[in-house]
């Protein structure tokens, strides 16, 4: 019973990130993250096999040094990813008027006296 249950949970998951990710708002967000994860899988194997096979085919290890590459490669097409995400422009920019979700409070707040 709980198999089962886990499994609807599941589908449901899947089908509500779905649905989340190909609004039109989402589109671009989309898009970027099909191509990272498209560039974690594809990259750092082909990493690995070209320096097994022609950069370390004389090492003592080179299964260890090749795999090593890759672990460097995923850490830089993630950090790729992360660097793109916070670089993307915020869509709730604030005027000096304020924004429409609220006033500005704390740091934000502007004095007026």
């Amino acid at each position: 019973h709980t198999q089962l249950l886990h499994g609807h949970t599941h589908t449901w998951f899947i089908f509500y990130l779905k649905k989340r990710l190909f609004e039109p708002q989402n589109k671009e967000v989309a898009q970027k993250l099909g191509i990272a994860t498209a560039l974690m899988f594809t990259v750092p194997i082909t990493v690995f096999y070209f320096c097994l096979t022609f950069v370390f085919h004389e090492k003592e290890d080179p299964e260890m040094w090749a795999g090593l590459t890759a672990v460097v490669t995923v850490n830089l097409v993630i950090a790729g990813y992360v660097y793109s995400a916070f670089s993307e422009e915020d869509e709730f920019t604030t005027t000096s008027e304020g924004d429409a979700a609220g006033p500005r409070v704390g740091a934000f707040k502007q004095r007026t006296d």
